[in-house]
């Protein structure tokens, strides 16, 4: 249990500090390179997700980085934004506030994402 409780957290702390880069890499692109907000995002989300790839490798999973475990990664990143998007359209469908929506979305998605990531991507780690 305490694995799970270290590894869930370190995980954690990695999505914030990303979370962080996304947001410095964005401004970057945006104010700096002169590109559009969405090719702004889609640099942020690159370069955030690689280095949330390699810091969950090392720090969180204690497992060396691989292409193909990366592709996983990658993969369920996109899945993650996918249930993102699922659930906002869902709240909004509905007519509910759309922060009742990301509120949904900060205490599901990524746990879900740990589980998944655990499970696929850092299979035995």
């Amino acid at each position: 249990m305490l694995k799970f409780t270290t590894q869930f957290a370190k995980f954690g702390l990695v999505g914030l500090f990303n979370t962080l880069v996304h947001a410095v890499v964005l401004f970057a692109s945006v104010e700096q390179l002169s590109l559009d907000p969405v090719t702004g995002n889609l640099m942020a989300f690159l370069v955030a997700n690689m280095a949330s790839f390699i810091m969950n490798s090392y720090w969180t999973f204690k497992a060396p980085p691989q292409i193909r475990r990366y592709g996983k990664f990658f993969a369920g990143s996109l899945l993650a934004l996918g249930l993102t998007l699922v659930i906002a359209a869902v709240f909004e469908f509905l007519g509910l506030h759309y922060g009742l929506g990301f509120l949904c979305v900060i205490f599901l998605v990524p746990a879900l994402n740990y589980w998944m990531l655990k499970r696929w991507a850092f299979a035995g780690h």
